[in-house]
């Protein structure tokens, strides 16, 4: 993970970026705050951001989930991973069981699709922490926090851009909520197959929802895609205030 960062006196806002993390880039801007408290705040996330690698990144071999993955014994799981594991069984029965981190004819543990929002909430409560009302974090346009409003505007706000035209598909106005991006399009998740049907999407299609949850919000984005309006309804009773729109690309 690569770091960079800077501030502007003129309009007290905070930019930050977290290369190659994920599998993307973070991008996080914070408003209002003095500069000294932006830059504390920056390095809480960064730090959060680190330990959370060290926890969650498959293509490290010393990786905790690498390690569980390996492991030909039971090993002792971290506080961090414990959580997790126990979310990711609870989205397992929310979504149906088509929310699934278990990947391959191994059964090995893959976060991807959890990870993100799992940081996010990690991230509000490090904002939280530091009194934080004006923020946007963007995880590479696929899951993002917004809190309060950029200080030239009453919102914050995302273009969604077809992911090989780069044409504008809508923008969105992002108010006190998270939104996560998911598609069955090779630039974003390839194609995408119902782990109860068997059924291969293969129209290229993308799905957005917006959740004051972030992890609600990723997790939704991926399993809509492949729900059928059965288990959609089933849903609907798990998860509350959650808003949801899909594009045919």
């Amino acid at each position: 993970m690569r770091t960079q960062s800077s501030y502007s006196s003129s309009a007290s806002l905070f930019q930050g970026l977290a290369a190659d993390i994920f599998g993307t880039d973070l991008k996080v801007q914070i408003a209002g705050l003095p500069e000294k408290k932006a830059y504390a705040v920056w390095s809480e996330i960064t730090k959060e951001l680190s330990a959370l690698d060290k926890t969650f990144n498959r293509s490290n071999p010393q990786s905790e989930v690498s390690l569980l993955n390996t492991s030909k014994v039971e090993i002792e799981t971290s506080d961090t991973m414990k959580e997790a594991l126990n979310l990711c069984e609870s989205y397992f029965i929310q979504t149906k069981c088509l929310f699934d981190i278990s990947k391959g004819e191994d059964k090995e543990i893959d976060f991807d699709g959890f990870v993100k929002g799992y940081a996010l909430r990690r991230i509000g409560l490090i904002l939280k922490a530091g009194k934080v009302k004006d923020a946007f974090v963007n995880f590479g346009g696929i899951s993002m926090m917004a809190l309060g409003k950029h200080p030239y505007g009453d919102c914050w706000t995302f273009t969604l851009e077809h992911p090989e035209t780069e044409d504008e598909i809508k923008e969105f106005e992002l108010r006190g909520e998270c939104l996560s991006i998911s598609g069955n399009t090779s630039d974003l998740s390839g194609h995408i197959i119902n782990p109860l049907t068997h059924k291969v999407f293969e129209a290229p299609r993308l799905c957005a929802v917006s959740s004051k949850d972030p992890l609600d919000a990723e997790i939704l984005a991926m399993v809509l895609l492949i729900a059928d309006e059965k288990q959609v309804k089933e849903m609907s009773y798990n998860f509350k205030g959650v808003q949801s729109e899909f594009f045919d690309l």
